[in-house]
């Protein structure tokens, strides 16, 4: 009976673990599973949502010159469209509170560091199947991490239901970019303090 037990932590542990690197599990930085979070449900029904009027994969439209990214999202049904909007609002609460979901990535804590430091705004809308998302960034260092975030979630997300990605080496090279120059420093130190 003991050995049987210990077996069964051994494989509920396991499966955290593969759970957590894969961009899952909740954790007490606040991973992006959470209650509210709504990523499974997303993951699985990735190819329920399309780019408005049309059948691709949704993508943002950037503006660099206004260091804007507007997403206009068509779901398939109207819980599609509400488990996405209560996602990213969920999301963006957690980054407020300066929780650092994904804390494994360093893109990810990047944004988490924009947001809590009142970097960008962003807000969501929600019609019936529609979903608007909007992010308006006050400078170039936090418009090139939310355009890269927005990049990673059209290409690895919305395309193929993907969470596992790791874009740390992006957030080198925004670090290293001259938009970032004169927060470098600040952002080194918040993620090495959180990063896991």
């Amino acid at each position: 009976m003991q050995k049987k037990r210990t077996v069964q932590l051994f494989l509920t542990a396991t499966a955290a673990l593969l759970l957590s690197a894969c961009g899952g599990g909740g954790s007490s930085q606040g991973g992006d599973e959470g209650a509210g979070s709504n990523i499974p449900y997303l993951r699985t029904n990735h190819a329920n949502y399309t780019e408005d009027g049309s059948s691709m994969t949704p993508a943002p439209t950037k503006d660099a010159a206004r260091k804007s990214i507007t997403w206009t999202i068509s779901a398939k049904t109207q819980e599609d469209a509400s488990k996405l909007a209560d996602h990213i609002r969920y999301m963006d609460a957690q980054l407020k509170a300066n929780k650092n979901p994904r804390a494994f990535d360093k893109l990810f804590l990047m944004e988490a560091y924009m947001k809590y430091n009142n970097q960008y705004t962003s807000s969501v809308e929600q019609s019936g199947t529609s979903v608007v998302v909007t992010k308006q960034a006050k400078n170039s260092c936090a418009y090139e991490v939310i355009s890269a975030h927005s990049d990673a979630v059209s290409g690895d997300f919305f395309a193929r239901g993907d969470t596992s990605q790791n874009y740390s080496a992006r957030a080198e090279q925004i670090l290293a970019s001259s938009a970032c120059q004169d927060q470098k420093t600040a952002i080194e130190a918040y993620i090495s303090e959180r990063q896991r």
